[in-house]
C-alpha cells in the first residue's frame, strides 16, 4: 500500500478566526457628510453685516462705471447700491 506523497505546502494546524468588526456605540447623533454642502457640521447663523456709507459709495461707483461712465442719476445709483448691499449681492 502506497501512501500519498505530502505536498510542500501544508494547512496550518487551526484555522484563523473570522471575526466581525466591532463598531462602538456612539451617544452622539450621526451627522451625513455632504459633498454639494460641504462638511456637514452646522455653522452658527452669521452676525448681520454693518453697511457703511463707504461700501454704499464703492458700489455706487461700480455701477456709474458699469454703464460705461456715462451720464445719469448719482442719487438712483446710491439708492440703487443701498439696497442691492442690503439684499447682499
Amino acid at each position: 500500500m502506497a501512501f500519498p506523497k505530502k505536498s510542500k505546502f501544508t494547512s496550518p494546524a487551526t484555522p484563523a478566526k473570522i471575526t466581525s468588526p466591532v463598531i462602538p456605540p456612539t451617544s452622539a447623533p450621526v451627522v451625513q457628510r455632504s459633498e454639494l454642502k460641504g462638511s456637514g457640521i452646522p455653522k452658527a447663523p452669521a452676525a448681520p453685516r454693518t453697511i457703511t456709507q463707504d461700501d454704499i459709495a464703492r458700489r455706487a461707483y461700480e455701477i456709474y462705471a458699469s454703464r460705461g461712465y456715462a451720464a445719469g442719476d448719482p442719487v438712483a445709483d446710491w439708492h440703487e447700491a443701498e439696497r442691492q448691499l442690503r439684499a447682499g449681492l
